[in-house]
């Protein structure tokens, strides 16, 4: 009789892994916000590469206080976009400059991005923060041998680098609650955070890119291709989480359904 409840158990359990397997592949949400949004300054600011050749600058958000609509979707689904007003924060480091001549005097600069951004309330509570690394993103920008044009990119994707969302549980409560949040493939546990499983991606537009008025280039270094100015641009976002961000409790059942179908497949 016990093994026979055993078995149903197991039975039970295996079948609900399974049904949260299907759930969670089911489940991509999209996130996005435009520039002009924040209507009132630049989306990023940058500064030089260190003195003497420093082989790093850093990436963060231009000033603060600033308001941002960040749009989550359903992968494009049936349902309508969730809008929620945030603050975007920003510390990205980005090293190891190299250029190449795509014809004439047309280069492309290339960097690796690591660190983290993310979106807050406006009381400055995380709402939903990203972290790229330890496998580094990609900053790109096109231009002359010795300056950046006024457009670029920064890229991550985890083809080639580590993204990983981490939602909270005032990221769920704007959305409208746990079952609202969850349509759109987010749920927090009891700990009140909550990490993507993947594959995740990012990507920010880079326009106006200027030296501080608009129109003057961003000259780099010869050398270490780094910029030799503080600069700054414009910048709208978009990126997903293909997989979601489910609650760790549901991770770990799923582990366990896993684990279960292996045995009963033996």
């Amino acid at each position: 009789m016990a093994r026979t409840s055993l078995s149903r158990s197991v039975a039970m359990i295996a079948a609900l892994a399974g049904g949260l397997a299907l759930t969670t592949a089911a489940k991509a949400t999209f996130f996005s916000f435009a520039s002009d949004v924040n209507s009132n300054g630049f989306t990023f600011a940058g500064t030089a590469g260190a003195p003497g050749g420093g082989a790093s600058f850093t990436m963060t958000d231009f000033s603060r206080p600033n308001t941002f609509t960040l749009v989550v979707d359903d992968n494009n689904g049936p349902l309508p976009s969730k809008t929620v007003p945030v603050e975007f924060h920003a510390n990205l480091s980005v090293t190891s400059g190299t250029s190449t001549n795509i014809g004439g005097t047309l280069f492309q600069h290339s960097y690796r991005v690591l660190g983290t951004f993310g979106f807050y309330d406006m009381m400055g509570n995380a709402l939903l923060t990203v972290t790229v690394g330890p496998n580094a993103g990609v900053l790109t920008v096109p231009g002359t041998a010795t300056a950046w044009s006024t457009s670029g990119a920064v890229l991550g994707a985890d083809s080639f680098a580590d993204v990983t969302y981490t939602a909270t549980t005032a990221f769920v409560n704007a959305l409208g609650g746990a079952a609202a949040a969850a349509q759109y493939g987010i749920a927090v546990g009891a700990g009140g955070t909550s990490n993507s499983v993947g594959p995740d991606d990012f990507a920010f537009d880079l326009s106006v890119i200027n030296n501080g008025s608009i129109g003057s280039g961003v000259a780099i270094d010869p050398t270490t291709k780094l910029p030799t100015s503080t600069w700054r641009s414009e910048s709208s976002y978009s990126g997903s989480a293909f997989g979601g961000i489910p609650s760790p409790g549901s991770l770990c059942l799923l582990g366990l359904g896993g684990l279960v179908s292996l045995r009963r497949r033996r």
